[in-house]
């Protein structure tokens, strides 16, 4: 008897792996792997969540029309152009479904979020990899890797896990330059955190266009990753096409209900975003003056690397800051193994992986 045979590109795909979440024998831990708000929900989220219980019985919204709407009043957009998802990984992975196959190619930056390549390669399209230089992505580069396979480019700005930004001029000028027939999506998950004064959102691209796509989510500065919700702004075929995609009610009730009240309470993230403004320069001075090579971030995390005139390799370093309880991120999933990355936490947990490290360093 023959077993079902899956598609052969799905030989060599190797499942996303998030950051580590356990340590035994240690009573507090401080989780710092996975660049979530160390502060959590706010009060008004967490109201609206209690509350949400009472419709747990029923199916959501398959339309996600109250969240849409907030949405497009919130940022002011069309709200149809809006598509709601769990997580914007699904958004990310049905975009590649949709427009992508075997015979495709779809460019990513070299050091890009592994949920790029996956839903590439889960499509049956080949990842093409740009170069970056200091682990900034190159405009340049990427254009310099067009050809008739390319069928879309996937960018995020600011980049998870280098933190490196590029300006608005650098995706205008990408996007004046790509053929109308290439699907440029920006994945803007940790927008809210940028504070380069120049930083200004895509919506008018997407509105003047029909081959941009943008994803946000409400994992981070919002601190709801663990309810998943993300959206997308899209030209309204985009939205069509996805829809016919998406599986029902892939935003739970609950899910819609809470992003709403989070939307609501913007004293949250402003708060939320001035502590991670004030710890990011403060943990990259410290980080560096250790001997720490550290790349510039404009998100909630830093990337380190332990240079050559440090007595320590990375691998070293995570293993003693666990000993202490505190979990950042391995790089060996991104091919950077002798690098770090490391969520900027409350100050509680930033003045413990300070201490730990001179300690170490001792």
């Amino acid at each position: 008897m023959k077993n079902p045979i899956p598609n052969s590109y799905l030989n060599n795909l190797e499942p996303y792996r998030g950051g580590k979440s356990k340590l035994s024998g240690i009573e507090t831990i401080f989780k710092l792997s996975s660049n979530e708000n160390p502060f959590g929900p706010s009060e008004l989220v967490i109201d609206a969540y209690n509350k949400a219980i009472n419709d747990i019985t029923i199916y959501p919204d398959p339309l996600n029309d109250e969240l849409i709407n907030k949405i497009s009043d919130f940022y002011s957009i069309d709200s149809k152009g809006i598509l709601c998802g769990c997580g914007s990984d699904e958004i990310l992975h049905l975009l590649a479904r949709a427009y992508l196959s075997g015979n495709d190619e779809a460019i990513v930056s070299e050091n890009c979020f592994a949920v790029y390549p996956l839903a590439i390669k889960a499509s049956g399209a080949r990842v093409i990899r740009a170069k970056e230089i200091n682990f900034k992505t190159q405009i340049q580069s990427i254009l310099g890797l067009i050809n008739n396979a390319t069928k879309m480019i996937f960018l995020a700005n600011p980049n998870n896990p280098t933190g490196t930004i590029i300006s608005y001029d650098e995706i205008i000028e990408l996007h004046s330059k790509l053929p109308s027939n290439i699907l440029l999506v920006l994945d803007e998950a940790y927008a809210e955190y940028v504070k380069v004064e120049s930083h200004k959102n895509y919506f008018d691209l997407v509105n003047n266009n029909n081959n941009v796509v943008i994803t946000r989510t409400f994992s981070k500065v919002y601190g709801l990753a663990g309810l998943r919700v993300g959206w997308a702004y899209c030209p309204k075929d985009v939205v069509e096409t996805l829809s016919r995609l998406r599986i029902p009610f892939s935003v739970n009730s609950t899910a819609q209900k809470v992003a709403v009240a989070a939307l609501d309470d913007q004293n949250h993230v402003i708060n939320s975003v001035r502590h991670n403004t004030d710890w990011l320069s403060k943990m990259e001075l410290e980080l560096a003056g250790l001997g720490f090579s550290v790349t510039p971030s404009s998100c909630n995390f830093l990337l380190i690397e332990a240079s050559s005139n440090l007595d320590f390799s990375a691998d070293e370093v995570y293993d003693f800051l666990c000993s202490k309880g505190i979990i950042v991120r391995q790089m060996h999933e991104y091919n950077l193994p002798n690098f770090l990355r490391i969520t900027i936490g409350t100050g509680e947990a930033n003045k413990l992986v300070i201490s730990s490290l001179k300690e170490l360093m001792k």
